[in-house]
This record gives C-alpha cells, structure tokens and sequence, in this order.
C-alpha cells in the first residue's frame, strides 16, 4: 500500500465484516486498520492517526454516543471523517447519529462500493475500477 495514501479505522463488532471491509478498501489504495472494540479504536486514533474512523454503532450506543462525542471537538480540528454504519431504520435515527457528532452515514448492510466512493470522495482520490 502506498506509503502516502489515506489511513481509515474500521471498528466493527463483527470480525468477518470488519476484516472484509477492509481488504475491499485496501484495493482501493487506502490504509486500513480494524479492530472490534472501543479500547483498541482508542488507542489506534491517538497512535496511527488515521484520517476517517468508520464506526458500527453497537460498539457505541448504549453508552449514548460518547465515544464518538468525544472524538468530535478532535476531527473538528484534524478534519477526521468519522462514518457510522448503522442499524435499520427506526433504530439509530439520522439526527441523533449527527447529534452525536458523525459526518456520514450507511445503514448495515453497508455496500462496500458506497464506503469507498464516500471515502474517494472525501479524500479525492481518482476512483478506481479494478475492485
């Protein structure tokens, strides 16, 4: 992977799903990272840094919100994308998860094209075809 390219964290409750998301985006030419809890997330965004944070919801909702709340004075500052991917609909209402300080949005089951072409577009990255 390109040296210089974007970093994207990926914390998912399930394993599989996680893992499969990120090797659809490494072919993209991002940097990926995942990971299946809070802790580890915390611990990735301070040390590695990445550019966007795509967050499943369960591993944040019963606590409010707060991880992602607390994460959103420090994008505001680094310009990070943090992306929720979230239950069905009633559940995790649009306006709470932007209350809660998320950028973007993607019901489960999120298409992996839809996360790439959000983050190619937000790091302006030519799309590529090849996946």
């Amino acid at each position: 992977m390109p040296v210089g390219s974007p970093r994207v964290l990926i914390a998912h409750q399930d394993k599989l799903i996680g893992e499969s998301l990120a090797a659809l985006l490494r072919l993209t030419g991002l940097q990926v990272m995942q990971t299946q809890n809070l802790k580890s997330a915390r611990s990735l965004l301070q040390n590695w840094k990445p550019q966007a944070l795509i967050l499943d919801t369960r591993l944040d909702s019963d606590s409010g919100y707060a991880f992602i709340s607390a994460l959103r004075p420090d994008a505001d500052m680094t310009g990070r994308l943090l992306v929720a991917i979230s239950n069905i609909w009633p559940a995790d209402p649009i306006e709470t998860l932007k209350h809660a300080g998320f950028d973007a949005h993607c019901r489960r089951p999120c298409a992996t094209w839809r996360l790439a072409e959000m983050l190619t577009t937000y790091f302006s990255i030519p799309q590529r075809r090849s996946y």
